[in-house]
Order: structure tokens, then C-alpha cells, then sequence
């Protein structure tokens, strides 16, 4: 008995300093029988548990577009929403995370200089720039549209925010990278910028 209490506390532990996700499940949009992996943790310090979900989302609205207008890259990636575009397109009981929630996010799973490790994927990130994921958010590099172009799909992710800046034509996002040039161990970093409303980015629904 003894033995096993110890053993159970040392799983405990180990997702614990992981940072696995407390819990896993799915959620099936009804508007298109579209179903989605989510992942849930507790902020300590609330006593508030957050679900999100682990893939970025794949509903077409106005102002969505997959990568290069192929509608193959929506399979993995979903689609690309421009700022007005995201604020309305979680389905109803979910809303675009906000800069907190994912400040929060960042902060749960290491932070700005460790994060990116453990919410990028496991796969399909350029140069062997792949994750742990051991977050359960499995950050997948989606690229952005900007200027009507697409860039940068497998080598970086971006993701709105519903949180404007004080710059009237932005608002924040965030993203996964790599550390700087000759940075030793090189970090996946995770940053928060001011990026502009008509830009294309992922979307993350985070439940009401």
C-alpha cells in the first residue's frame, strides 16, 4: 500500500513538473460537425480551470483564408482569420482567448524563454524547430497573410488576441520562434507583439 501511495505521488509529480495538461477532450462545432482535441489546466492562484482548444480553428467566414488559398493546408493548419474575422468566428460557449489568457498560458508552461517548448508540436516545424508539446496545445507553424501575402508556414505560428493595443489598427498576438543567432542551447521563445488587424493569423478558442 505504502509502495503504491509513493508510487502514485511520484506520477503526480512528474506530470506536474511536465506540465501535461490536467485533462483532455473533444468539442464537436455545431454549425459545421467540425470536432476539436481541447486541453484544460487550473491557474493555481484562481482555483479557475481553463479549457482550450488544440488546434487552431477551421471555420470559414468572411475574412478566413487557408494558407496560399489551398483549401489542403486547412486540414492541419485551419485557417488564417484577419482581427474582425476572429472575434466572431469561435463558435457560441468559446470566444478568442484574450492577451491575459494567454499571458497565463505562457506563464503556466515556463514562460516567455521556455513556453514555446512545450505548446509548439511535436512535428512539422522547419529545421528541426519542433516542440514537446507536452502542454497539450500542439502550436502547429500556420504562418500569417499579411499584405496579401502568405509567409513563413513551418517555420513560424502566429495567433490573435480579442485585446487591441493603445495604436489605433492593432492588436496583440502572439507567437513561437527560435532563439537568436548563436544562441546556445537554442530556445523556443514565445513573444507578445502589436500586430495589424488586417493581418491573417491562427485563432485559439478558449470556453466561456
Amino acid at each position: 500500500m505504502i509502495k503504491q501511495h509513493v508510487l502514485t505521488l511520484l506520477v503526480l509529480l512528474f506530470f506536474t513538473q511536465a506540465g501535461i495538461a490536467q485533462s483532455t477532450g473533444t468539442f464537436t462545432d455545431s454549425r459545421d460537425g467540425q470536432t476539436y482535441k481541447t486541453f484544460s489546466f487550473k491557474n493555481a492562484s484562481t482555483d479557475t480551470t481553463f479549457t482550450w482548444m488544440s488546434q487552431n480553428l477551421n471555420y470559414k467566414v468572411q475574412g478566413s483564408y487557408a494558407y496560399d488559398d489551398k483549401e489542403s493546408n486547412r486540414k492541419e493548419l485551419g485557417l488564417l482569420y484577419t482581427w474582425e474575422a476572429a472575434k466572431k468566428a469561435c463558435p457560441s460557449g468559446w470566444h478568442l482567448a484574450t492577451d491575459s489568457e494567454w499571458s497565463m498560458l505562457v506563464t503556466k508552461f515556463g514562460g516567455t524563454d521556455k513556453a514555446g517548448e512545450a505548446l509548439k508540436s511535436v512535428k512539422g516545424w522547419a529545421e528541426d524547430g519542433n516542440g514537446t508539446n507536452s502542454s497539450g496545445f500542439n502550436g502547429l507553424p500556420g504562418g500569417i497573410r499579411r499584405n496579401n501575402l502568405y509567409e513563413v508556414m513551418s517555420v513560424m505560428g502566429f495567433w490573435w488576441t480579442s485585446t487591441p493595443t493603445d495604436e489605433e489598427g492593432k492588436a496583440w498576438e502572439w507567437n513561437f520562434s527560435y532563439g537568436g543567432p548563436g544562441e546556445k542551447p537554442l530556445k523556443t521563445k514565445a513573444f507578445r507583439f502589436p500586430g495589424s488587424v488586417s493581418y491573417a493569423a491562427s485563432v485559439r478558442c478558449v470556453r466561456d
